[in-house]
């Protein structure tokens, strides 16, 4: 036994847990039987390091359990631990009841607005509100504080209570709420600025906002340093700083626009300009921190928020009325209850503008420092009262410039990241227990293999991890993308690589009739007017100078009915006097017809079968291919064994040098036909000079 301390996320399986989960409430120690592993990094260019970022947040290792049966709660919690967690349960039920009735859905929008519990929400509608921009009113921060503070206020006044005594009375239960849902940062960040400000008013001390966002920012780093790291804090402070600074000079220049017709204008325009403005100025703020953070840029949120936020604002309402009213009144709870459904409904309904003008949010690449700074350094100079009318007009070209730079990236040819001119680049990217390999031509052309992917639908490879990869190896369009055979990790990051990279052509070998991942991926592929190929062994590509031969598999003789790793495509990829072959899954069985296919080269490697089992990687095919490269593409520590220690010690018996992407991240392969050079994320550097005898690396 051993002692520790730190963040663990656990995956409790099986169907046990159901009725067991109740008693999983924070505060309770519990003892589990677990399968703990370090989180994978995803070294890969451009891509950040996932298992740091998830550290930050105070999650050092992830973990499997296998039954609910597993998880044993041996002692309960902390008197205020028990009763915060009674309140929650409390709140789910009557949200459930109340809301629940008319839309489930509906009820874990109201349930994450009341008390921050996310665990209802499925993932359309979680992608639908990021996409739109309006995910932020959902989450609890400083809208939903500044709500419930305005409420207790009011109430507090109705009943003639003294205003020092309301406003400690405020901060005791704005503090009491924050315990309450479970210390989630943006709802500290949110009570902490309402506690300032009302502390403040305690003392008859006045202050500038912008002050009140200064003291609580330091207060947070102060208290934990590495919050300067988390997105939801350059989020949160991001908006609020750009609506504070802002949103006064915006709404003035918004405002004169209806003067020009209507001289003076109705007073019911000061507030939709009002709104206006501060979206203007929190997107403005955060536009470059979206694009750099999550590699996407939504102009949609200029729009929707004029319905995201009043409808929030009734969620809430409505949702709180439904809890006062439930023990008091059961029908007049399920009334504000519909009325809750009714506008968390038209949040997500909102969304809808997005399939109409799905332009309004695309993926780009994240920014580099030296345009932050212009941007952000331009945006302040634009905010400083002071200058002249010189010095604003070249802060104002400049901010433009950026904002155009930033947008502009799924379009703009790239500057950098692509291979030597006449060389070919191949990239087994580091996707854990996956794979996923990028082929680039002298000629700029550019070949995906498979797209890596889980077994977990929440864990989206593409998106995260393969799209930043290529962009930052300077690919903007996909020539063509194969999908070796239909496997979760070979498949599940293809849908989202499509989206922002377009191929021309999608490859698939043996069909799989009503497969849904294949469909899905297929539907992608229609949308964006791909061509949809069937390749079998024997057929011969050209891709800008590089020899692209499918060696398997033969046309199917029979109806498939589920995926099978012997049917995945293999390819041979040759340039000049090297040759890559990329086998997908295929086993021993397989790979015997594989090897008697291939034509010599002098100069081969070998992506190792089915991420190295013990069933692939047969002596035959190590003999035949002889390879001098041999790159297993799994991940570290996976509960696999992978790759096998037999099918390693057989590659270096042969003389290849084997390298593991779990370990060395990701690997990149250059060539110019005869020179050849590999080089891993963790710095190991290789040179070789094809024909050379035995494989021996030069010096």
């Amino acid at each position: 036994m051993r002692t520790t301390s730190g963040g663990v996320r656990l995956s409790v399986g099986g169907r046990r847990w159901l009725g067991r989960a109740a008693g999983w409430r924070a505060g309770r120690v519990v003892r589990v039987w677990a399968t703990l592993r370090p989180p994978a990094a995803y070294r890969n260019p451009g891509v950040a390091d996932q298992a740091r970022r998830l550290a930050m947040r105070g999650t050092a290792l992830l973990g499997s359990v296998k039954s609910g049966l597993l998880v044993e709660v041996v002692r309960r919690g902390s008197p205020p631990a028990e009763l915060a967690s009674s309140t929650r349960a409390v709140v789910r039920g009557v949200i459930g009841r109340s809301v629940g009735r008319h839309g489930l859905r509906s009820a874990a929008i109201v349930t994450t607005v009341l008390i921050g519990d996310r665990a209802g929400l499925d993932d359309e509608t979680t992608r639908r509100l990021q996409e739109g921009g309006t995910y932020h009113v959902i989450a609890i921060s400083g809208g939903n504080i500044v709500i419930l503070a305005g409420c207790l206020l009011l109430f507090g006044r109705s009943i003639g209570v003294h205003p020092r005594r309301l406003s400690g009375a405020v901060i005791l239960l704005l503090v009491a709420y924050a315990y309450l849902v479970g210390h989630e940062a943006s709802v500290a960040r949110a009570t902490a600025a309402a506690v300032i400000v009302l502390g403040a008013g305690l003392l008859d001390h006045r202050t500038p906002p912008v002050n009140v966002l200064a003291v609580a920012a330091i207060g947070i780093v102060l208290v934990s340093p590495l919050a300067v790291f988390d997105p939801g804090f350059l989020l949160t402070f991001g908006a609020t700083l750009g609506i504070v600074l802002g949103v006064s000079r915006v709404a003035a220049t918004l405002g004169r626009l209806p003067a020009r017709w209507v001289d003076p204008p109705p007073r019911w325009v000061a507030l939709p300009v009002t709104l206006l403005a501060a979206t203007l100025c929190a997107e403005g703020a955060l536009m470059p921190i979206g694009a750099a953070l999550f590699a996407r840029v939504t102009l949609a949120g200029l729009v929707l928020n004029f319905f995201a936020i009043p409808l929030m604002t009734v969620t809430q309402l409505a949702g709180l009325a439904a809890l006062a009213l439930a023990p008091i009144h059961p029908s007049l709870s399920s009334v504000a209850g519909y009325l809750a459904h009714l506008a968390a409904t038209g949040i997500v309904e909102s969304t809808r503008l997005l399939d109409v003008c799905p332009w309004l949010v695309f993926r780009v690449q994240a920014p580099g420092g030296a345009v932050l700074v212009v941007y952000y350094g331009a945006l302040m100079r634009l905010l400083w009262t002071g200058g002249s009318a010189r010095a604003r007009a070249a802060a104002t070209t400049l901010l433009a410039v950026a904002a155009i730079w930033i947008v502009s990236a799924p379009s703009r040819p790239a500057l950098r990241g692509r291979p030597p001119a006449g060389w070919m680049r191949v990239s087994f990217l580091d996707v854990g227990q996956a794979d996923a390999t990028l082929v680039q031509a002298p000629g700029g052309r550019s070949l995906l293999v498979d797209a890596g992917g889980s077994f977990s639908a929440r864990s989206d490879i593409g998106s995260r991890v393969v799209a930043p990869a290529l962009w930052a190896l300077g690919v903007r369009r996909l020539d063509v993308a194969a999908l070796t055979h239909g496997d979760p990790d070979h498949i599940g990051g293809m849908g989202a690589v499509l989206g922002d990279f377009a191929p021309r052509e999608v490859w698939e070998g043996v069909p799989l009739p009503g497969y849904p991942p294949l469909d899905t991926v297929r539907r992608v592929a229609d949308g964006i007017g791909a061509r949809w190929r069937r390749v079998v062994g024997g057929d011969r590509f050209d891709l800008g100078g590089v020899s692209i031969v499918v060696v398997h598999p033969p046309p199917p003789d029979w109806e498939r009915v589920r995926v099978r790793n012997d049917d995945s495509i293999v390819l041979d990829v040759r340039f000049g006097h090297v040759a890559v072959l990329l086998p997908g899954d295929i086993g021993r069985e397989v790979e015997g017809r594989v090897a008697g296919a291939l034509d010599p080269v002098a100069f081969r490697i070998v992506k190792v079968p089915h991420h190295g089992s013990a069933g692939s990687s047969s002596p035959g095919l190590v003999e035949a291919t002889a390879p001098c490269v041999a790159i297993v593409s799994a991940g570290h520590a996976n509960p696999f064994g992978h790759p096998a220690p037999e099918v390693v010690r057989r590659y270096r018996d042969a003389g290849a040098l084997v390298l593991e992407t779990g370990r060395e991240g990701a690997v990149t392969v250059e060539t110019d036909g005869r020179q050849v050079r590999v080089r891993t994320e963790t710095g190991r550097r290789f040179r070789y000079q094809a024909g050379r005898r035995q494989c021996e690396p030069l010096p």
